[in-house]
């Protein structure tokens, strides 16, 4: 497994264990927002930072994400990915 694949598995128990999330809650969000290909991109940026900046970053990410849906009126409760 690459560097950054090891890093995401990391970041998103970490972002599980901070959020009280099960494992289907984290991939249901996970995928609507696009979150695995946002910290895979911010790798180089997250590994050297703390965990609850890179919590921080995703909660930001994932808020955006769905102002950006609710401005494109796209029913996230319907939607799976709202990207």
């Amino acid at each position: 497994m690459s560097r950054e694949a090891d890093y995401l598995v990391f970041a998103a128990e970490q972002y599980r264990f901070a959020k009280g999330l099960t494992g289907a809650q984290l991939v249901d969000l996970f995928e609507k927002y696009g979150v695995a290909k946002f910290i895979m991109d911010s790798f180089e940026i997250f590994h050297i930072e703390s965990e609850q900046n890179m919590i921080a970053a995703v909660d930001e990410f994932i808020e955006k994400q769905h102002r950006e849906c609710d401005i494109a009126g796209i029913d996230d409760e319907t939607s799976k990915k709202c990207l």
